[in-house]
C-alpha cells in the first residue's frame, strides 16, 4: 500500500507541474518558444571543387550547354555579369505535360556555395515562373524562353527544378 501511496504523489506532482506550466505559458512575462530558420543548405565544398563547365552539344540547328538528352541552354549572348539576357531551357523525357507547373533555377556559386536567384520576371529576381504553353522545340520535348541576370562572376551550377522536382543541372561560367 505504501508504494501505491508513492505512485499517486508522484504522478499528482506531475500533473501538478504540466497544470502550473498551462497557467504560466499564457503570462505575457513567461518565455515564448523562438521559431529558429534553418540555415540554407550550402553545396559541400568537396563537390563543388568537381564543377567544370557542362560542355556544348548539337540539338537540331542550334549548340546547347548541359547534358544531352536530359538538359540543355541555349546561350546566344554567352552569360554576362548584371546584363539581362534572354535564354531558353530545353527539356527531355518529360511523361507529363508542363504547362502551368512551376520552374525554377538556383545558381550555386562554385567557389563559395552561395545560392542566388537569377530568373528575371518584369525586371525583378524571381524565384520560380509558371512554366508557359510550349511544344518540342530543337529535339528536345519542351522549351522555356526566360530572362536570366547573373549579380557575379564566375562558376555558377543552375538546378533547374520543375514542382520541386530536380530536372538537372548546368555549370556556365559567368563573365
Amino acid at each position: 500500500m505504501n508504494k501505491f501511496r508513492k505512485v499517486i504523489v508522484i504522478l499528482s506532482c506531475f500533473v501538478g507541474l504540466i497544470v502550473l506550466m498551462t497557467v504560466l505559458s499564457q503570462c505575457s512575462w513567461f518565455p515564448k518558444a523562438v521559431n529558429v530558420q534553418t540555415p540554407v543548405q550550402v553545396t559541400p565544398s568537396a563537390e563543388l571543387d568537381k564543377a567544370k563547365v557542362s560542355p556544348l552539344f548539337q540539338s537540331g540547328s542550334y549548340q546547347l550547354q548541359g547534358e544531352k538528352g536530359k538538359i540543355g541552354l541555349l546561350s546566344p549572348g554567352g552569360y554576362k555579369v548584371n546584363t539581362p539576357n534572354k535564354y531558353m531551357w530545353h527539356i527531355w523525357k518529360q511523361e507529363e505535360p508542363l504547362t502551368g507547373k512551376k520552374f525554377r533555377v538556383e545558381a550555386v556559386s562554385v567557389a563559395t556555395g552561395e545560392k542566388r536567384q537569377v530568373l528575371l520576371q518584369n525586371n525583378a529576381l524571381v524565384g520560380e515562373m509558371n512554366w508557359p504553353g510550349t511544344a518540342p522545340i530543337n529535339g528536345a520535348d519542351a522549351g522555356f524562353p526566360v530572362l536570366m541576370r547573373f549579380g557575379d562572376p564566375g562558376l555558377w551550377r543552375l538546378d533547374a527544378f520543375i514542382d520541386e522536382r530536380a530536372v538537372g543541372s548546368i555549370t556556365v561560367e559567368v563573365k
